[in-house]
């Protein structure tokens, strides 16, 4: 619902009040201010009841007092001198601005009383109607939602299919009130049986609260009312969100055949298959956009992150080079040739990609890495002032920042001033589960084994079921000490929240392989090293392979990540027990 940008106009009678009551002018400004100064702070307390005069007089006294409540930042004051003024007052654009003050001080009571006062002074305002609808749907008053939207698809201008879409697109907006506004459409549909627009809107909004089968119906309706390409693209979403897949292909071609959008129809479809996890289709369909039209930037786009995701680095650093040169989509292309950078090691490389990621959502992840690379280059110094100087610049990032400077302290092995860093941090919020995290982590590199567990069972005692803290648990107990069966209990409910977590994974192998279960180990490391080849993770897989007699192998993936990872400590350290 767009806000009410609306001036304050009087009405021509007050206006003369103004002008020729100066002299009575004064003392009514000092009682209005002294009015909004006793007020209380409770927002719900009530504006005090004057008699000045006239209620021409006392109108002017409200919107006074109203005014000086605004500029004083008690918008719910505000409101409620205005909805006094308009007792008197006819004036449609002062009961908008007391809707709008009453929204923002977040008391939808008060403001649902304003928008019904703006609506009924002017009727024929689309904003007024969608703020009463809103505000009467979460105060429980479905009815009033209900002829309110009636009214919005029987009188909209566009007509009743662009009513209906508009009131879809309302009613999305709450998705607290989900089952209500899907009622709500249900019942509006009913009224409008041979309406394929109706049918259309009630498919959108069902898509939009995940009652896909509805939206499936719904669309079919549609279509089956009056063919159209926007009918048919919500039956393909719907299709996709249920797996169907091979029924929305065949959905798809019809939609495709004599269109003159084809390309941006198929790069939606694309997206729809990738939200899908359906990756090898979605690849299918962003390369036939290609070969229609080579140089298309968001098909290159979509192409490299399925293939960074799927580790094929060279193949997404061809995707991403084609866009370096393409102005809109520059920083995204440099931010990701760093990350393909660094994914190499390569981190002189990656920080030239990242310094040339000035703006866009993607600048402040840059400015991370490019800490991280400057710490990996032996700068950690320099890091440290860049993310400093990046706390100081975006406070309400502050913590990320921090968090990502004890990173580079903690690989780094500066354990103490990693330590310093978060007990720092810890006196303003002792109760940050991420921060006692970071430094469980710290604790556990120096073997401070029980100092670990205490900032782990600390986080667990308000998050029970928190995955990262039972897999960190569980695999300290499983690396540092005896207590296997605990670890086991551990890291097994952590694997049941995240069954597909590669680290949850590893720690379950590598506890398998403590307990002397090394069989049972194996098939768990190579499904962890296939979803994340990292050097932690191959010196485990190795182990075991070299355990088993399987040598060869062992050697393969230890080399391997030896050549992508040389200084792992835990990897240096295999290798040296192994003998390789």
């Amino acid at each position: 619902m767009p806000s009410p940008r609306i001036q304050l106009q009087l009405p021509l009678s007050l206006l003369v009040v103004l002008l020729c009551g100066c002299a009575a002018a004064t003392a009514k400004d000092e009682a209005a201010a002294t009015a909004v100064e006793a007020a209380p702070a409770d927002a719900a307390a009530q504006s005090p009841k004057v008699s000045l005069g006239t209620p021409q007089e006392e109108a002017q006294y409200h919107v006074m007092a109203g005014e000086m409540a605004a500029g004083r930042q008690r918008p719910d004051i505000a409101a409620r001198e205005f909805l006094q003024a308009l007792d008197v007052l006819s004036d449609a654009p002062l009961a908008a601005r007391a809707t709008a003050l009453a929204l923002a001080a977040n008391d939808d009571a008060l403001a649902l009383q304003a928008a019904r006062k703006w609506q009924s002074l002017d009727t024929t305002s689309l904003d007024a109607r969608e703020v009463v609808t809103r505000l009467a749907l979460r105060a429980g008053q479905n009815e009033e939602a209900y002829q309110q939207c009636a009214s919005i698809v029987r009188d909209h201008p566009g007509g009743i299919d662009d009513g209906f879409h508009h009131v879809a697109l309302l009613l999305e907006q709450e998705p607290g009130k989900a089952d209500e506004a899907l009622a709500l459409m249900d019942r509006l549909v009913t009224q409008y049986p041979k309406q394929a627009g109706a049918y259309r809107a009630q498919s959108l909004l069902a898509l939009r609260y995940g009652k896909i089968d509805l939206a499936e119906h719904a669309a079919r309706e549609a279509l089956q009312l009056k063919p159209s390409k926007e009918a048919s693209l919500m039956l393909v979403a719907s299709l996709v969100k249920k797996g169907d897949v091979a029924g929305a292909d065949q959905v798809m071609d019809g939609v495709l055949k004599n269109n003159a959008d084809a390309k941006d129809i198929r790069l939606g479809y694309a997206k729809l298959l990738i939200e899908a996890d359906q990756h090898a289709h979605a690849r299918d369909e962003l390369e036939k956009v290609l070969k229609d039209d080579p140089g298309n930037a968001e098909a290159h786009y979509s192409l490299g992150l399925l293939a960074l995701d799927d580790q094929q680095l060279d193949e997404a650093e061809a995707h991403f080079q084609t866009l370096q040169h393409k102005s809109d989509h520059q920083n995204e292309a440099e931010y990701f040739l760093g990350r393909i950078a660094e994914s190499r090691h390569q981190p002189r490389q990656a920080l030239a990609h990242y310094e040339k990621v000035t703006n866009g959502q993607e600048a402040l992840d840059a400015a991370v890495h490019r800490a991280a690379m400057l710490a990996k280059l032996g700068k950690v110094e320099e890091a440290r002032t860049l993310l400093e100087s990046m706390r100081e610049q975006f406070p309400p990032l502050s913590e990320r920042f921090l968090m990502a400077e004890g990173e580079i302290l903690l690989d780094a092995g500066a354990f103490d001033d990693a330590l310093k860093l978060y007990e720092q941090a810890l006196k303003d919020t002792p109760e940050n589960n991420d921060i006692l995290y970071s430094r469980s982590l710290v604790y556990e590199r120096m073997s401070r084994v029980g100092d670990a567990e205490a900032d782990l069972r600390k986080i667990l005692a308000q998050a029970p079921d928190d995955a990262r803290a039972l897999n960190a648990l569980g695999y300290t107990l499983t690396v540092h000490t005896d207590r296997l069966d605990e670890a086991d209990k551990l890291v097994s409910r952590a694997l049941e929240l995240t069954p597909d977590d590669p680290a949850v994974i590893d720690s379950m192998g590598w506890l398998r392989f403590r307990q002397g279960r090394p069989q049972d180990a194996l098939p768990l490391l190579q499904k962890a090293y296939a979803r994340f080849p990292d050097a932690e993770v191959a010196a485990h897989l190795g182990e075991v392979l070299w355990t088993l007699g399987d040598k060869d192998k062992a050697q393969s993936v230890l080399s391997r990540a030896s050549k992508t990872d040389p200084d792992n400590t835990q990897l240096r350290d295999t290798l040296k027990r192994l003998g390789i």
